[in-house]
């Protein structure tokens, strides 16, 4: 129903044990990019751009200033690829913001400023500080899980749900704000679930094929091809029982 691919960062690094407003050190809102949320509401859900009633391979691209390993981190790109047409992430459509299609460190400026929104990202050290957290190695964990805390109306719904849907960036996606309680979620699909296969990880271009769509614009420009630097490629099956989830609200992030 909606998507969102978001960068956390934290003032500290490596391992860090904390009590109370001590663990204050990581980005809980990120910096996100929800298509639906930055004004094109039919690029991703069932029948649309992105179709989430078939197999999806996701593609997330990490691109640093020298187009090394070793660079700085300044971009992350997201892109799909779905019966081998590879489909462009979607590009931003809110008065008074530029059309982005990736999430850099203006593009979250111009975010947090358009919503109204606090900028925690750029005070934890924005994309720089994530770059120093993948310096030091992390793990990909895949899950699918609910949420006790927000019925996960921040992904899909109306969030925070006392302010007017019509503010920019509040509604989210096109779920009801009585969705997503984990109470129902569990009782109306207990059986749900996803698959997570053909996970590859390499360089830029190299971990999936297909030809370029026509139907929606570029995300990346062709030098990216010559940048080398971490991308993770991940197929999802919505065949069986992930298709509910993906096709429920409150569900699956």
């Amino acid at each position: 129903m909606a998507t969102a691919y978001t960068p956390h960062p934290c003032s500290t690094t490596g391992l860090y044990r904390c009590e109370g407003s001590g663990c204050n050190v990581c980005d809980q809102p990120g910096c996100d990019f929800n298509p639906y949320r930055l004004g094109n509401t039919s690029y991703y859900g069932p029948g649309l751009t992105v179709d989430t009633s078939r197999t999806i391979t996701v593609v997330t691209q990490f691109i640093t200033t020298d187009g090394t390993d070793n660079g700085a981190l300044k971009e992350i790109r997201r892109l799909y690829v779905q019966n081998g047409v590879v489909i462009q992430n979607s590009k931003v459509n809110i008065y008074g913001m530029p059309t982005y299609d990736s999430i850099t460190e203006d593009f979250c400026i111009a975010q947090k400023t358009a919503f109204r929104d606090t900028n925690v990202f750029t005070q934890k050290g924005g994309l720089t500080q994530m770059g120093k957290a993948f310096d030091n190695g992390m793990v990909l964990v895949m899950s699918v899980w609910d949420d006790y805390a927000a019925n996960m109306l921040w992904l899909d719904s109306v969030y925070p749900p006392d302010k007017p849907a019509s503010n920019p960036g509040v509604t989210r996606g096109p779920c009801l704000p009585t969705s997503g309680v984990p109470a129902d979620v569990e009782v109306l699909q207990p059986d749900a679930s996803v698959t997570f296969s053909n996970i590859k990880f390499g360089d830029i271009g190299s971990t999936y094929t297909g030809s370029s769509s026509s139907s929606t614009t570029s995300g990346a420009n062709s030098s990216s091809s010559s940048k080398t630097t971490a991308k993770v490629t991940t197929t999802s099956s919505a065949i069986s029982g992930g298709q509910t989830h993906y096709g429920q609200c409150g569900g699956v992030r």
